[in-house]
C-alpha cells in the first residue's frame, strides 16, 4: 500500500512570522516523513518581500 505524496504551503511577508509558520507546520507533522522543504523569496519593487515554503511530507 503506498501512501500519498502532500504538501503544505506557507507565505508571508514577514520573515520572523514566516519562521514561526514554518515551525509550528513542523511541529504538526511530527509524526509524518518529511519528504522536501522548498524556499523561495519574491522581491516586488523595493519595499515588498513574500517568502514561501513549501513542505512535501507522506
Amino acid at each position: 500500500m503506498t501512501q500519498a505524496t502532500q504538501v503544505v504551503t506557507i507565505q508571508n511577508n514577514d520573515i520572523v512570522q514566516f519562521e514561526h509558520d514554518i515551525n509550528n507546520a513542523l511541529l504538526d507533522l511530527s509524526e509524518c516523513l518529511v519528504v522536501d522543504i522548498k524556499y523561495n523569496t519574491l522581491y516586488i519593487g523595493e519595499h515588498t518581500v513574500i517568502h514561501s515554503a513549501l513542505i512535501i511530507y507522506k
